[in-house]
């Protein structure tokens, strides 16, 4: 069958993309500029073929053909060659968005999973202290059965919070695995709200009790039909963003609220100040405040972003609003508000 191939690289000589049978390739290390046929075999088939290289301000394209028209004729072959880098480019920038996007989407769950880790490894050092491991290394486990009679409570409570962060771990693969599919399956089940929020506010109590902060849920009867793997990941955030950027001290709250078209589930805190020209960039990717950017340099700017993106699985939404309620704090130079984050359950097929 006739054909035409490409194989294109960068002006230093770093592979982009090709098409050319994996025995012709040789034919690119090799290349020599010829007016010529040559004579190649693809498939165990003698053909024969001509080749060709167009070079732009960008990058190389080298032109392999066995079509009869730029065989015979080499006027309309050299034609097609000096014509491949018009339609290349384009090619370059349809594979760069694609790279960008799909470096963005593993970049989000390399954030989310890192997260989950350092929660967990926060958690397994504190009950086991790495220097009494490294310290007697023949006695560990004896060191460990030691740790574990002398703290029994600690040991289940963290025994307990290493099972979440391993159902975290798995919800994130599960979100990451719909994230890359070009048509998300959703599972929706019928979920008493509470119990679900209450799963997931767990993980986070013992890094509110660190910070002082008292936390307060309310009470509902609630059943929604939703997803509940992105519904994890979109509270996961929401209540990660709480421990790092409520103010030490306070009242973190939690209540719901059924309107007539939305069931809402309102999360208010004293947290860092949102100016309002800000109100509708933290949720724009890798937007972060210069406060945020001041108690937690290393962060990314996905959370929010994250946030917002899996509550649309759920048709649900987050509202921001800044000053929800008259509270002002200064801690170490940090300003404190009265903020609220309401997520929003739009009118569902199924409402219970």
């Amino acid at each position: 069958m006739e054909k035409t191939y490409y194989y294109v690289k960068q002006l230093n000589g770093d592979y982009l993309f090709d098409n050319f049978p994996i025995e012709l390739k040789y034919l690119v290390i090799n290349f020599k500029e010829c007016r010529n046929t040559i004579n190649i075999s693809i498939g165990g088939k003698e053909l024969k073929a001509r080749i060709g290289l167009k070079k732009s301000s960008e990058f190389q394209v080298y032109v392999l053909t066995t079509e009869s028209k730029f065989i015979n004729r080499f006027k309309f072959f050299k034609e097609l060659v000096n014509s491949s880098s018009s339609f290349i480019k384009p090619l370059l920038s349809l594979q760069q968005d694609l790279k960008d996007k799909h470096e963005k989407i593993v970049e989000e769950f390399i954030h989310n999973a890192t997260s989950l880790n350092t929660y967990s490894i926060q958690d397994l050092f504190f009950l086991i202290p790495q220097d009494r491991l490294i310290g007697n290394i023949n006695k560990q486990k004896d060191i460990i059965r030691q740790i574990i009679k002398e703290k029994p409570n600690v040991t289940v409570d963290t025994l307990l919070k290493q099972i979440k962060y391993s159902l975290a771990t798995k919800v994130e693969f599960s979100v990451f695995e719909r994230t890359l599919k070009n048509t998300s399956v959703l599972q929706k089940t019928e979920h008493s709200i509470r119990p679900v929020v209450l799963s997931i506010l767990q993980i986070f109590i013992s890094d509110f009790d660190k910070k002082n902060i008292e936390v307060h849920l309310g009470g509902t009867e609630k059943v929604l039909e939703i997803d509940f793997d992105s519904l994890f990941v979109s509270l996961y955030y929401i209540f990660d963003n709480g421990v790092k950027y409520c103010c030490p001290r306070t009242d973190f709250k939690i209540r719901f609220s059924e309107e007539k078209d939305s069931f809402d589930i309102i999360i208010t805190m004293v947290s860092i100040e949102i100016k309002e020209s800000e109100r509708n960039l933290i949720t724009e990717r890798n937007y972060r405040s210069k406060i945020a950017r001041k108690i937690n340099e290393k962060g990314l700017g996905i959370g929010m972003y994250r946030i917002i993106k899996t509550l649309k699985f759920n048709n649900a939404k987050l509202e921001i609003n800044p000053r929800a309620f008259p509270m002002t704090k200064d801690n170490k130079g940090i300003k404190y508000e009265g903020n609220e984050f309401r997520v929003v359950f739009c009118k569902q097929n199924k409402w219970i």
